[in-house]
């Protein structure tokens, strides 16, 4: 009889345990960030190629293994080029070139025109070098790696800069350029050429600018920092002075030029790492990565559709 009761005892007790426990261990699911695609096109799918005779009211630029070209938001191929060897490309510009490029011959995109007339539109930057498209702004990089120049839209160099140790990472904005080198050093540029900032962030054995982007208004400016120890950095311009905000050490080092971007309400700075890509918000920092395979070159905004 009483070994009975134990046992109801122990059965009352294991049954209130077991309540309480999954009353106070429940936790609602946090709420996660994914991917989901409105639609997919392939570049040998006839279908989704636009008439040459259309006019297009946006574009958005893309590579492809050895093709380049625009597609619209909706998802129809505006254009299409294959280049053999390297190519640049941006909303207005676009170019292929050679290991020895010299004189290089570009072509301009505008949406006035339809895509017959765009074909038709080209110059030449007068120079050495690789050019480099960003938005309506052109880039020569001179050979070796060191130095880079600012061209005007006819292909003139406006002004140039070099350096002593190589350029690594390289963005531009409406405010300005951001440059970053293999000394671990951050130069900030006018569009005039003046240097508004220099930046070392540190925090890693070895110091190297591997990654970096300044923001639409230049009051902000991210990277990824050094090897061993690898870091996020961000850094704000509050009340005339700049200083960082926030930073995250990363769980693997990156070894190659990776892809740091603002968008385009400076709300937030999207970064390549080692599980996918990461998201940091810049008025709260909090940092989110949604997992993604492979490396990530390139993010471009468009409206909902």
């Amino acid at each position: 009889m009483k070994m009975k009761e134990n046992v109801r005892l122990f059965a009352i007790i294991g049954f209130l345990f077991l309540v309480l426990y999954i009353f106070f261990a429940a936790k609602p699911f946090g709420k996660e960030l994914s991917l989901t695609p409105y639609w997919t096109i392939s570049i040998t799918d006839k279908e989704v190629f636009l008439d040459s005779e259309e006019k297009p009211e946006t574009v958005l630029p893309f590579k492809l293994g050895q093709n380049m070209g625009y597609f619209t938001p909706k998802g129809n191929i505006v254009l299409l080029e294959s280049f053999p060897f390297k190519a640049s490309i941006s909303k207005n510009f676009r170019s292929s070139y050679s290991q020895d490029a010299d004189n290089i011959r570009f072509s301009s995109y505008d949406t006035d025109k339809n895509i017959k007339e765009n074909l038709k539109s080209y110059n030449y930057i007068k120079g050495s070098g690789f050019p480099f498209f960003v938005e309506d702004r052109i880039f020569l990089f001179m050979p070796g790696g060191f130095g880079f120049s600012k061209c005007d839209n006819e292909g003139n160099i406006s002004w140039s800069f070099n350096n002593y140790v190589p350029l690594i990472s390289f963005s531009s904005s409406e405010a300005g350029i951001s440059t970053g080198y293999a000394d671990g050093t951050i130069i900030v540029f006018d569009n005039d050429g003046n240097i508004r900032q220099t930046f070392e962030p540190g925090g890693s054995t070895y110091p190297v600018i591997l990654g970096s982007d300044l923001s639409k208004s230049g009051k902000q400016f991210a990277c990824i920092s050094g090897i061993d120890r690898q870091r996020f950095v961000l850094n704000q311009e509050k009340n005339g002075f700049s200083k960082v905000v926030f930073h995250r050490y990363l769980d693997t080092d990156q070894k190659e030029p990776v892809l740091v971007q603002f968008s385009e309400d400076e709300k937030t700075v999207y970064y390549n790492c080692s599980k996918g890509l990461g998201i940091v918000n810049c008025e709260t920092f909090v940092n989110k990565i949604i997992p993604l395979k492979g490396k990530i070159i390139s993010i471009q905004e468009v409206p909902l559709l």
